[in-house]
């Protein structure tokens, strides 16, 4: 038996320490704590803000910030299996940051927040049918931060103040006739 493990050069005791030594190579450090997933701190911060003029602050509930819509975004970005969509994110945030140095002479994220809306409005006349690439991304990016947002528990019992399975004793929603 012994004689069948040295055949290839390695005996037992030998494979066991260079696979415990892979092992150990192959662990990657932890991430820190509240760290994006798959974007650059970057390219986090820009989806943050994007999705933070989408779905602000406002007297009625917090915005899309305060939900974590980007750290949503980012975390299923990075477990997608498919490249493209992992890629059509992170194409889509360099679009604008290119359109925001075109257009403004500095990046998104330097804009004043009048450039960042005039920028954003720019490129959401044409959202139903997005002609360029960059209307293609404002559809992705306010279609996911919509459905992230009244995903979350903010969204749903904050903004929509959903209670719940409860019963109603009267019914104070809209008639349709």
């Amino acid at each position: 038996m012994a004689d069948e493990w040295s055949r290839g050069g390695l005996s037992r005791r030998e494979l066991a320490y260079f696979l415990a030594g892979a092992a150990f190579a192959l662990q990657l450090p932890a991430a820190e704590p509240g760290a994006p997933l798959f974007f650059t701190a970057e390219e986090f911060a820009l989806l943050d803000c994007l999705t933070d003029i989408i779905i602000p602050t406002d007297e009625h509930s917090p915005g899309a910030h305060a939900a974590g819509v980007a750290a949503y975004i980012d975390r299923t970005t990075a477990e997608a299996i498919l490249p493209e969509d992992k890629e059509s994110w992170r194409k889509g945030l360099q679009l604008i940051d290119t359109l925001s140095q075109k257009t403004n002479g500095t990046p998104f994220l330097h804009a004043t927040k009048e450039q960042q809306i005039a920028l954003l409005t720019k490129i959401s006349r044409n959202e139903d049918h997005g002609e360029t690439p960059e209307e293609k991304f404002w559809g992705q990016l306010k279609e996911t931060t919509a459905f992230a947002y009244y995903s979350s528990k903010i969204g749903i019992h904050e903004d929509m103040n959903y209670k719940g399975n409860v019963l109603l004793r009267e019914f104070v929603g809209y008639d349709a006739v």
